[in-house]
C-alpha cells in the first residue's frame, strides 16, 4: 500500500512529458514554455505572434488578465515568472503588433454576433479572420461595456477594434435584436448577458457568469465550434473551463515595459517544467533511460509478491541506487526517488524478495566493524562530554585517521570518550530494518555509559545517520574542534563534498573554513554543497550494476583537473583509486599522506581495523583483550594486479583462504595438468568463490586468479 501510495505521487506530481502547470491554467492555453523560450532568446518578434495567435487581443489582455499561470507557478518556483509583464515586453519590442492579412478564399457562410461583449467580440475577430462574412449585432452605441469600470475606453476600445483591421466585419451598434427570426443567417452566435432564449440548432450561447477573461477564452473556442458545425453540420459541446473560484489576483501592471535585457533575464527563470532534471543530473536514470514515471510502473512489477510473475524490470535500479538525493534537489516537485527506490528495497527485503548477495558482503563488513576484531570502546571517566565516533571505513582506510585525531582531541578534551563501530548505514541500505534499529540500541547504549555525550563524528554518512534516525542525539562534526597548520607552498585545489553533507551546510562550511586557514586556495565544483554528488560508494550498487558505479566514479573524479579535498575516507579511496590526487581533511590536519596515496584492499580495509584496535587497546587500556579469529588464514601471495583485481570484485583474501583449507580438507579440488595449478570453489553465505592457487609451502599458497558469483554448484570431487 505505501508503494502504492508513493508510485501514484510520482505520477501526479513528476512534470515529465506533461502540460506545464502554467498552460494548464492559462485561460487560452498558450503555450508558455514555447513562448518564453522565444523571450529567452530575444525572438521578442515570434512571442508576440505565440501570445496574439492564442489571446486574440494581446493589447487587451495582458493588462486585464489576472494571471492565474502564476498562482500555477508557484507550486514549483516560490517567485513566479511575471507574465503579463512578459507579455508587455513582447509587444513592446515586436518587429511590428499590426495583425497579420492573411490571404484566405472567401467563406460563403454568414455568421451573426449577437452582444459586443467581450466574448461576442472574440468569437467575432476568430471567425473573421478566417474570411468569414460576420456582422456584430449591439444594442447599446458602444462595444465591451463591461470594461468600462476596469480600463478608460480610449486603452480598451482602439486595442480590440486593431484587431479587425484587415477583416470585413461589420458592426452594428445601437442595433438590438428581439428575435431570432430577424437574423438571416447560417449560424448565430449569442454573447454573454444576451437574453435571447430561442431555441434553434443553428444558434450557440455562451453561459453566464463568465469573467472578462474567461469571456475572450470562451469567445475562441466558440468560434473553434461554429466552424465545425458549418462544416460537418454536427454540434459539439462547448467546454468551457471555468476558473477556479480563487480571488483574482489585483491588477498591477507595470507603467513601462521590462527592458529586453531584463525580460530575457525573467524569462529565463522558468524551468520549463518539461522536467527532465533528474535524468540530465542521476547516472542511474540516464544508464537505464528512463523517467521517474516508468521508473515507478518496474518498481511495482519488482514488488509483485508472486513469484512466477514477478517483474524483474525494476530490481536493478533499485538496487543500483546509491541514495544520494540529488534527484529531490533538481526536481521541481521536490519528488525523492532515492527515497521511494529505498522503501522499496526495505519493502522486498521484508518480503524476502531482495536478493541477499546484493548486499551480503556490506552486511558481513558491517558484522565485522560491531564484532570483537574491530569494535572498541574507551571512556577516560564517568561521564564525559564528547563521544569520538569516527566510524567503520575512517580506520579501515587509515588506522591514524583515528589515532592521531583521537590524540588531538585527547589533549585539548580529555573528557573525550571514543566508540569504534558501524552506524548501520549498510543495513539501511541492504532494507534490513530491524538490524538498522538494532544497531541503534547498540549506540545508544554505549551513548548513554558515556553520560550522554555530544557525539563527535568525522564521517559525513555517519552524522546523517544521526541526524535523521536518531535525532535525539547531539552530533557535531569533529573538524569544528581541531586545528589546521597553514602551508606556505600550496597549490589551489577543490573541496569534493560528500553527497551525505548536502542538506547539512554547517559540514561543508567548516571544512572550507579549515582549508582556508591552512592557506590553500580553492575553487568550487560544479556538484558542490547543495549539488553534491555521490564518489559511487553509497547504496552498495556495485554487485547489482558495477557500470553504473564506475561512471558515477569517473564522471566526478573528472570535474576538475584540479587536485581535491574531502572529508569522507570513501571519497578519498574512490578518487584514488583512480589516480586523481584526493586528500582527506585529516591528511592535512594530522600532516600525513599525499593525495596518490594508493588505497587499501578489502582485505586490507579488514586488516586495517584490526591492527586499528590492537594499537588502541595498547594505548588506553580497557580490560579488553582481542579475541583470536575462530579461522586461522592461510599466508596467500599474489601479484598486486591480482589483488587490486579481487578487491574491486568485493573479494576477501580471508574467504579464498578458508575455500582452500576447506577443500584441501575434503580432497576437493581440480588439478589443472598443463599448469598444475588447483582449482576450487566454495560457497560461503551466498557468493560462491573460486581460486586457481598453487601450494608454496607448508602455510603458504600463491593465488593466480579468483573470482565469485551467486550460482550453486553441486559436483562429486575425488582426491588429488
Amino acid at each position: 500500500m505505501e508503494h502504492d501510495v508513493a508510485s501514484n505521487e510520482i505520477e501526479l506530481r513528476c512534470l515529465h512529458g506533461k502540460e506545464p502547470p502554467c498552460s494548464s491554467a492559462c485561460p487560452f492555453s498558450l503555450n508558455i514554455r514555447d513562448f518564453l523560450g522565444k523571450l529567452k532568446k530575444g525572438s521578442f518578434h515570434g512571442a508576440f505572434n505565440l501570445y496574439r495567435e492564442a489571446v486574440g487581443f494581446p493589447a487587451l489582455v495582458w493588462q486585464i488578465c489576472p494571471a492565474p499561470c502564476g498562482n500555477a507557478c508557484r507550486t514549483v518556483l516560490e517567485q513566479a515568472v511575471d507574465m503579463p509583464a512578459l507579455e508587455q515586453a513582447s509587444m513592446a519590442y515586436a518587429r511590428s503588433t499590426a495583425p497579420v492579412q492573411y490571404n484566405l478564399p472567401e467563406k460563403k457562410e454568414r455568421i451573426a454576433i449577437v452582444g459586443a461583449g467581450l466574448s461576442g467580440l472574440s468569437c467575432a475577430r476568430r471567425l473573421a479572420v478566417l474570411n468569414y462574412s460576420v456582422s456584430v449585432f449591439e444594442k447599446k452605441d458602444r462595444i465591451c461595456s463591461e470594461l468600462e469600470e476596469t480600463l478608460p475606453r480610449e486603452k480598451f476600445e482602439p486595442a480590440v477594434l486593431q484587431e479587425f483591421q484587415f477583416t470585413s466585419c461589420q458592426f452594428h451598434t445601437g442595433h438590438p435584436v428581439e428575435h431570432l427570426s430577424e437574423l438571416e443567417f447560417d449560424a448565430v452566435y449569442l454573447s454573454s448577458g444576451v437574453s435571447l432564449r430561442e431555441e434553434d440548432p443553428r444558434v450557440f450561447r455562451a453561459p453566464e457568469g463568465l469573467s472578462p477573461v474567461e469571456a475572450l477564452a470562451e469567445g475562441t473556442r466558440a468560434a473553434d465550434a461554429i466552424e465545425w458545425f458549418l462544416k460537418t453540420g454536427r454540434k459539439k459541446p462547448l467546454q468551457m473551463e471555468r476558473s477556479s473560484g480563487e480571488e483574482a489576483a489585483p491588477l498591477k501592471r507595470r507603467r513601462e515595459p521590462l527592458s529586453k535585457g531584463e525580460a530575457r533575464q525573467e524569462a529565463a527563470r522558468c524551468t520549463r517544467c518539461d522536467c527532465s532534471a533528474c535524468m540530465q543530473e542521476c547516472v542511474l536514470l540516464r544508464q537505464y533511460g528512463q523517467t521517474p514515471r516508468d521508473l515507478s510502473k518496474d518498481v511495482g512489477l519488482a514488488l509483485n509478491v508472486f513469484p512466477e510473475t514477478q517483474g524483474r524490470a525494476g530490481m536493478r535500479e533499485i538496487g543500483a541506487c546509491n541514495f544520494c538525493g540529488l534527484c529531490k534537489t533538481v526536481c521541481p516537485s521536490q519528488i525523492d526517488i532515492g527515497a521511494f527506490l529505498l522503501r522499496s528495497r526495505t519493502e522486498l527485503c521484508s518480503k524476502g524478495l531482495l536478493p541477499p548477495a546484493h548486499h551480503e558482503y556490506w552486511l558481513r563488513d558491517m558484522a565485522f566493524s560491531n564484532g570483537p576484531q574491530a569494535a572498541y570502546f574507551y571512556q577516560p571517566q564517568a561521564v564525559c562530554s564528547y563521544l569520538f565516533f569516527p566510524g567503520c571505513q575512517s580506520g579501515g582506510s587509515d588506522p591514524r585517521y583515528v589515532t592521531m585525531t583521537y590524540e588531538k582531541l585527547l589533549s585539548k578534551y580529555p573528557e573525550t570518550a571514543l566508540l569504534l563501530r558501524c552506524c548501520g548505514a549498510p543495513a539501511l541500505w541492504a532494507g534490513e530494518a530491524e538490524a538498522f534499529a538494532r544497531e541503534h540500541e547498540m549506540i545508544r547504549g554505549f551513548w548513554e555509559r558515556a553520560g550522554k555525550p555530544v557525539v563527535l563524528v568525522s564521517c559525513p554518512s555517519c552524522y546523517r545517520v544521526f541526524r535523521e534516525y536518531m535525532p535525539d542525539i547531539p552530533v557535531k562534526i569533529v573538524y569544528e574542534l581541531l586545528e589546521i597548520e597553514p602551508k606556505s607552498d600550496a597549490l589551489t585545489a577543490a573541496v569534493f563534498d560528500p553527497c551525505s553533507s548536502r542538506d547539512f551546510p554547517e559540514i561543508q562550511s567548516v571544512v572550507r573554513s579549515l582549508v582556508s586557514r591552512s592557506g590553500i586556495p580553492l575553487e568550487e565544483l560544479k556538484y558542490a554543497k547543495g549539488m553534491a554528488q555521490c564518489c559511487s560508494w553509497g547504496g552498495h550498487g556495485y554487485a547489482v550494476n558495477p557500470v553504473v558505479v564506475k561512471t558515477q566514479a569517473a564522471e566526478q573524479a573528472e570535474q576538475s583537473d584540479l587536485p581535491y579535498i574531502t572529508y569522507c575516507t570513501n571519497c578519498r579511496d574512490i578518487f584514488s583509486s583512480r589516480g586523481k590526487s584526493c586528500r582527506h581533511i585529516l591528511d592535512l590536519i594530522c600532516g600525513i599522506n599525499d593525495g596518490l596515496r594508493r588505497p587499501p584492499t578489502a582485505t586490507e580495509r579488514r586488516n586495517n581495523r584490526r591492527a586499528l584496535k590492537r594499537a588502541l587497546l595498547t594505548a588506553y587500556p580497557t580490560g579488553e583483550t582481542q579475541e583470536r579469529e575462530e579461522h586461522t588464514m592461510l599466508k596467500l601471495e599474489m601479484e598486486e594486479r591480482v589483488a587490486a583485481r579481487m578487491s574491486g570484485d568485493l573479494i576477501l583474501e580471508e574467504d579464498l583462504a578458508q575455500a582452500i583449507e576447506t577443500c584441501e580438507k575434503e580432497s576437493r579440488y581440480l588439478v589443472d595438468l598443463e599448469s598444475g595449478h588447483r582449482i576450487c570453489h566454495l560457497k560461503i553465505g551466498y557468493v560462491t568463490y573460486w581460486v586457481e592457487y598453487a601450494p608454496s609451502g607448508e602455510d603458504v599458497r600463491t593465488v593466480y586468479n579468483a573470482y565469485s558469483h551467486r550460482m550453486t554448484i553441486k559436483a562429486e570431487y575425488g582426491a588429488e
